[in-house]
């Protein structure tokens, strides 16, 4: 029998993500919990890896498909005491207007029971019938109990308790009140990331609170699983040792959005990782034949990043004789000639692509897309398929004909192209789960191997 729950919420800033980090914090104390999040999201992630002191996981159907996500799930929470699932927006909302890959698709998908998170501000036996609407729309999700966000006061969550335990019948494990101090910030791309959080929030007044209001031990009670045959993963033997080689990942406060199952299969497919900082190193990890510069939000660090002259003329010249490089969204915008941001003001970047990066005021493009592989590039190659996910804020403008991509996003005929290719570096809005494409990550191991004897 394991441990494992998912907090999902009827709708998205329902408070979800606070309750779970809460809840993650306050189990930690105790137990050894793995925390995962359904669907694409990096930044929640980092948010669960503070709390537990474990990488976070995503379980992303459309981008892993419906066997890696088990295989994963079985993986990790073999790793742990308890296993904590945050949802992703309204438990039913998936992808356009189905329920695939929603919350409850993967709650159903993995067997774990769901407590669903409600906004109880200014309500009274209503929140009975919108508990039972959640319940019965699909009666295969097992939602066991439910956490209700923003009461007012005792008298309040009493009342609230009394009318869902006589109308619907299932457990209430607590509240949180309404308290500014333990809401998360956010920005354009969502939550602002842990890494500019760590001094200023209350993360332990958060825990205490969770602590105060919400019976974790009743939670761990009621939330033992049996994990599927299907579901069981295999251990593998002891794999053979390879040749490993160095690769660079860009990681700070302006390039952190990663998906831990692709750091990790890299590192399975040979690579030794180094981080460095484009925002305060002067130099990059030595002996490296390759980097990764991953998504972030560039545009709020753009004024230093420019002033890392001596970083912005390394990464150029590697990449101008021919070392391999993947940059993905964030990355992207930091390979263009300048970032401009929205009050018009020009930050000089590494200059790679003879674009300019321009943000701008709403999300461009957002949401799970298609990509067909136009040309051969240091991952893929012509005519394969990539599912991945696009998730920015900005544009970029120039001279460009030669693409990598043609997207589109699933079930639409709207298209678009993307992806830009000098010599072995690969740029691109389009985000991907690394874990999904072997092939891939072989590949590009195998162009840094070359261009560490010298073929480039």
């Amino acid at each position: 029998m394991c441990k494992a729950f998912m907090i999902a919420g009827t709708h998205s800033g329902v408070g979800k993500t606070t309750i779970t980090l809460g809840i993650i914090g306050y189990l930690s104390k105790k137990f050894n919990v793995v925390p995962f999040k359904v669907g694409p999201d990096y930044i929640d992630t980092s948010y669960h890896k503070f709390a537990s002191g474990n990488f976070s996981y995503n379980l992303d159907i459309y981008m892993l498909g419906e066997d890696n996500v088990k295989k994963l799930f079985a993986k990790h929470i073999a790793e742990g005491d308890v296993a904590v699932v945050e949802g992703v927006m309204g438990l039913y909302d998936g992808i356009n207007t189905t329920s695939y890959g929603s919350s409850a698709y993967v709650a159903k998908l993995l067997g774990i029971p769901v407590i669903l998170v409600v906004d109880a501000s200014g309500m009274a036996a209503s929140v009975s019938a919108l508990i039972k609407g959640y319940i019965d729309y699909d009666r295969d999700v097992k939602i066991i109990g439910v956490i209700l966000n923003k009461v007012g006061s005792d008298k309040h969550y009493n009342l609230l308790k009394e009318c869902i335990v006589r109308d619907v019948g299932i457990k209430v494990f607590g509240y949180l009140p309404p308290d500014a101090d333990i809401s998360l910030p956010e920005r354009h791309l969502g939550l602002t990331p842990v890494y500019e959080m760590e001094k200023n929030y209350k993360f332990d007044a958060l825990y205490d609170n969770v602590g105060r209001f919400i019976d974790a031990q009743e939670i761990l009670d009621t939330c033992d699983i049996d994990l599927k045959k299907e579901v069981s993963i295999e251990k593998k033997s002891v794999a053979e040792k390879r040749e490993s080689v160095k690769i660079a990942i860009a990681y700070d406060e302006a390039f952190n959005f990663y998906y831990q199952d692709s750091f990790d299969a890299l590192k399975e497919a040979g690579a030794e990782l180094l981080p460095f900082s484009p925002l305060h190193d002067e130099a990059l990890p030595k002996d490296i034949s390759g980097i990764y510069i991953g998504g972030g939000f560039p545009e709020v660090f753009a004024d230093k990043l420019s002033q890392n002259v001596r970083m912005l003329s390394l990464l150029k010249h590697n990449i101008d004789i021919g070392m391999p490089v993947y940059a993905e969204c964030g990355g992207l915008m930091y390979l263009t000639k300048r970032i401009i941001d929205l009050d018009g003001n020009e930050h000089k970047m590494i200059g790679v692509f003879d674009l300019d990066a321009i943000m701008t005021k709403r999300l461009i493009n957002f949401g799970y897309v298609e990509a067909d592989v136009l040309q051969d590039n240091v991952l893929f190659k012509k005519g394969d398929v990539v599912m991945g996910h696009v998730f920015h804020n900005s544009k970029v403008l120039g001279e460009f004909n030669n693409f990598v991509y043609d997207v589109h996003k699933p079930n639409s005929k709207e298209n678009w192209l993307c992806g830009y290719v000098y010599k072995n570096c690969l740029a691109t809005y389009v985000h991907v789960n690394l874990f999904s494409y072997p092939n891939a990550v072989n590949r590009f191991i195998g162009k840094c191997k070359n261009y560490a004897a010298g073929d480039v």
